[in-house]
């Protein structure tokens, strides 16, 4: 019975866990370096104070993936926040995610 309640324990607080490290918070408009458009095109600071972005130089080759319309919530790692593709890969895009609702370095797609 201890270790079920420790397990369902555990798996609450993973489940917390990750939730809270997939919200990025809001940034006062003074503060922001870089602003982006969400999917709905509405702007949002995506360059908050205090992180060094590179310069952007050009845009990536390639396009970004469509937005998700539902989110699973697992993540194998925490996604690379960016506000251009500058702050990315050169294999991959400045791309807005909608379950980490910020701009990510995404794998580009050709086609």
């Amino acid at each position: 019975m201890k270790e079920q309640i420790l397990a369902a324990t555990v798996v609450v607080f993973t489940v917390v866990a990750m939730a809270d490290a997939s919200r990025v918070p809001p940034y006062l408009a003074r503060d922001c370096k870089h602003w982006c458009k969400d999917n709905n095109q509405a702007l949002y600071c995506c360059g908050p104070p205090g992180i060094t972005y590179p310069p952007f130089i050009r845009n990536h080759p390639g396009k970004c993936p469509s937005v998700r319309s539902t989110c699973t919530g697992v993540r194998s790692y925490r996604p690379k926040l960016c506000p251009h593709d500058g702050a990315c890969d050169f294999r991959s895009k400045c791309c807005y995610d909608a379950c980490v609702e910020h701009h990510v370095c995404k794998t580009v797609e050709f086609y």
